[in-house]
């Protein structure tokens, strides 16, 4: 996932949007026995500043299965993240910096997944947790 800051220049192409996919790493996702059922679909809007900086806007959107974090059954929740970085030629950036006209991405990225991520995975409203064998079954 790369952004060719001088290719941008030399098209005067200042603003824009883009899309692709990407195959997030499996040790974003700190749920147990959940995995990434395909690529992240990655969606912003640029715009490049006179200064060189580069600001994205945008979602990440993905979708995780695996089993319910209560029940234990299998589960499937699509989950939409905010994407928004700015992006400097320069060490001392605020939110991230590139060198020699190339952005890479991977790391806003990840922090949008990060940061989106649920902390369990509900099978949806109806379910039912487990109980230990020891609990009272009561009715409400």
């Amino acid at each position: 996932m790369i952004i060719d800051v001088r290719k941008l220049n030399a098209q005067k192409q200042y603003h824009g949007s883009m899309e692709f996919s990407y195959s997030a790493p499996d040790n974003l996702i700190a749920i147990p026995y959940v995995k990434f059922a395909g690529p992240v679909e990655v969606r912003f809007e640029f715009e490049l500043y006179e200064d060189d900086a580069l600001e994205i806007k945008g979602t990440v959107k993905y979708v995780l299965e695996g089993q319910c974090s209560r029940c234990l059954k299998d589960a499937r929740q699509e989950v939409i993240g905010e994407l928004d970085a700015l992006f400097e030629p320069s060490d001392n950036a605020e939110d991230y910096s590139y060198t020699r006209g190339v952005i890479l991405l991977n790391q806003a990225v990840d922090e949008s997944i990060s940061a989106s991520m649920p902390y369990i995975l509900s099978c949806g409203e109806g379910c039912v947790a487990l109980r230990y064998s020891d609990e009272p079954t009561t009715k409400r």
